[in-house]
């Protein structure tokens, strides 16, 4: 898919949209038509007032019994709970896609998903992962800092980047390097010298038998380290502060922030000016995010419907639009298999890369038959593999795809709008659609009430590539 040059009059209905597809993951157009009688500001506050209550995903159970949380998980268990995982996990992906497009608090559900991927994780523990799924969300809108010690002591993350295995006689590197690439500073502005004395810190940080974590202090190197050009005997805890006492950290992650919910391209004057704020903040993330979102630039021409939408925002998409139901948990992981992206698991741990990646001919062509599958109740055929499973199994097999949908409330929305080739590309289409053929609306410059007609319109027009553009 390529994004050339756009010219677009940029409606107030089109910023409103273009608020909700970056904050959230979109609205209908009956909730736009809803949202349209207040400002742009009083969105913003609404959004920010609504996610200040939320709901853990308490879907899974803790997999101990009391006898078991006692004396921590045998080996025979740990291995009964690997072979579980995958349905588990499988279960856990379906409610938390539920959660994304029915909760209340959709800013914090939405930077939960920016967070997931930015500490990408995945380990064959499902309810582990719902534990670290809940500390992101619990900590996504607020400092920055508090996310990252948290996250550093997550039972997930130590177990997926081996920390346990890092020890004061045999130091694992593989935290503390990710630590700095991905999490903090980026590549290029930290030396290997710095990843040695930071592994150092981080022995003893480990994971029980009850999935929790423990500071074992007999596996701790508690002597002088250099790091980032400070001296002194640092624990795990001094090199995160030491880390966001930089000001790159800033940089990168404010750059990471930019290319998620403004544009690809980040300008760098607006990136020094952004990272300054969110340094001076204290990294407050839902303050930097406020300051975007009330920010004259953010509904600019150049920033509405250039970014690619990733394949979980698609189906999310969906789900609100026709209400979008899978019979079996299984065939929702296929189709984000399908697409490029399943839940929970991440391709490695540098997560999704996101833009062009998520296009391939494979993909873009479920991507734009999806909507008339879903009118004409013809199954989807998927490439699927056993998910969550690692190396993927390359030998594929062919499944189906049953699903429903429900397109009433869009037909009924429409039935009153009259001229379809003004009102349908207005509610569905971000960038400009003066290239689009008019004739794929159906019945161009005629009005129309007829239930066919109009799904057939509505169809043509979400199985144009345009429509994959917020």
């Amino acid at each position: 898919m390529v994004i050339g040059l756009h010219l677009i009059v940029v409606t107030g209905q089109k910023k409103i949209q273009h608020l909700f597809l970056r904050a959230g993951f979109g609205e209908t157009p009956a909730g736009i038509l809803a949202l349209r009688k207040f400002t742009l500001p009083e969105l913003v506050s609404q959004l920010f007032s609504s996610s200040e209550k939320f709901r853990d995903l308490n879907y899974l159970p803790f997999p101990l019994n009391e006898s078991q949380e006692r004396k921590g998980a045998s080996p025979f268990q740990v291995l009964k709970m690997i072979l579980k995982s995958r349905q588990d996990m499988e279960e856990l992906n379906s409610e938390w896609l539920f959660k994304m497009t029915y909760t209340p608090a959709v800013l914090r559900e939405k930077l939960t998903f920016f967070w997931h991927n930015h500490f990408a994780t995945s380990v064959p523990f499902a309810y582990l992962m719902q534990v670290q799924n809940n500390t992101l969300r619990r900590l996504a809108l607020g400092p920055f800092g508090d996310l990252l010690h948290a996250i550093a002591k997550d039972p997930a993350m130590l177990l997926y980047l081996n920390n346990q295995q890092n020890k004061k006689d045999h130091p694992n590197e593989n935290f503390a390097r990710e630590v700095m690439e991905l999490f903090t500073l980026g590549i290029g502005h930290y030396t290997e010298q710095d990843i040695r004395e930071a592994a150092r810190a981080f022995t003893g940080w480990t994971v029980n038998a009850r999935g929790e974590y423990e500071f074992q202090k007999e596996h701790h190197d508690d002597g002088i380290k250099e790091f980032l050009g400070r001296k002194g005997n640092f624990n795990g805890e001094d090199i995160l502060n030491i880390l966001l006492e930089e000001k790159q950290t800033a940089r990168f992650l404010v750059s990471k922030i930019y290319r998620e919910y403004v544009n690809p391209t980040v300008p760098k004057e607006r990136l020094e000016t952004l990272s300054l704020a969110y340094y001076n903040s204290g990294y407050h993330t839902g303050e930097l995010l406020r300051s975007i979102f009330n920010s004259d630039w953010f509904y600019d021409e150049e920033n509405i419907g250039v970014k690619i939408c990733s394949p979980v925002e698609l189906i999310v998409r969906y789900k609100k639009l026709v209400d979008l139901q899978f019979k079996k948990n299984k065939t929702l992981v296929n189709l984000q298999y399908a697409l490029g992206q399943v839940l929970f698991f991440p391709p490695n741990v540098a997560g999704w890369k996101g833009g062009t990646q998520w296009i391939d001919s494979t993909s873009l062509l479920v991507r734009l038959s999806l909507a008339r599958y879903l009118v004409q109740g013809i199954p989807i055929g998927l490439k699927s593999r056993p998910a969550f499973e690692a190396p993927p199994d390359e030998s594929h097999a062919e499944t189906l795809m049953p699903a429903t949908s429900d397109w009433g409330p869009l037909t009924n929305f429409f039935k009153d709008k009259g001229r379809l080739t003004e009102s349908l590309p207005e509610h569905f289409i971000q960038c400009d659609p003066q290239d689009m053929n008019e004739n794929g609306f159906a019945y161009p410059g005629a009005e129309t009430t007829d239930e066919k007609d109009l799904i057939r319109s509505i169809v043509n027009i979400l199985s144009m590539p345009q429509f994959q553009l917020i």
